[in-house]
């Protein structure tokens, strides 16, 4: 139980560890001779763990190819500011403890009064993005925690149960220690009048002795008188 006790405040500091605040940072890659300007963010999850949830965020990007170590999308990117298709690329990188995702969007083709608009709603899609693996993140510690809190709880109802089943055997127990208490005050009782009356009894025992005595050897003189009368 003290395992789960323990286990329950990692994960209380682990989530309050987990909502440190995160900032994108602009910065360009050199992609098929042009100058791709992005965000980059970095993320306390591996690779592995980033590139899975990068899936799953960017779903809605359709099919992809790789491009220079690059993901690269094409598709259609806030519609409501551009509705022509932008190309898209990503790239993370990491290791089993940490890593970082930079995204951005190729400016070829893309008038340049809309492309800053564009820029301003990629940084928040990669910022957005950061919210959404350290959100997954503290839910699944907090269903971690909710299953450390049900084990505990029952284990509590458990101790709980045992803990009045114990009292009540340990009320019976006082109960017939009492109840033995109250028969050995009365057998020691009953053992005192008894050894008084047998110590009466054999006094009785021992004059009446005395007195048979006594008379068989009267009879004995009385025998042994008859016998004289002839």
């Amino acid at each position: 139980m003290l395992r789960f006790i323990i286990f329950s405040t990692l994960l209380i500091f682990k989530i309050n560890s987990s909502i440190a605040q995160y900032q994108t940072v602009a910065t360009e890659h050199y992609l098929l001779g042009v100058d791709v300007e992005g965000y980059e963010i970095n993320l306390p999850f591996s690779k592995e763990k980033v590139e899975e949830s990068w899936k799953e965020y960017a779903d809605a990007f359709g099919k992809s190819e790789e491009t220079q170590s690059h993901i690269t999308y094409q598709t259609l990117f806030k519609e409501d500011v551009y509705s022509e298709d932008v190309l898209i690329y990503s790239q993370i990188k990491g290791n089993k403890e940490q890593s970082t995702i930079w995204t951005g969007i190729d400016p070829q083709g893309i008038p340049k009064d809309i492309y800053p608009k564009l820029q301003k709603e990629m940084e928040q899609f990669v910022y957005d993005f950061n919210i959404y693996m350290r959100r997954n993140q503290a839910q699944k510690k907090i269903d971690e925690s909710e299953q450390a809190a049900s084990y505990l709880s029952k284990e509590y109802e458990s101790l709980k149960k045992d803990e009045r089943k114990t009292q009540s055997s340990q009320e019976r127990t006082n109960s017939r220690i009492q109840s033995y208490e109250e028969k050995l005050v009365e057998y020691r009782k009953d053992s005192t009048e008894n050894a008084q009356k047998l110590e009466t009894l054999s006094s009785e025992i021992d004059s009446l002795y005395v007195e048979i005595e006594k008379i068989k050897k009267v009879m004995e003189t009385f025998r042994q008188k008859m016998d004289g009368i002839k």
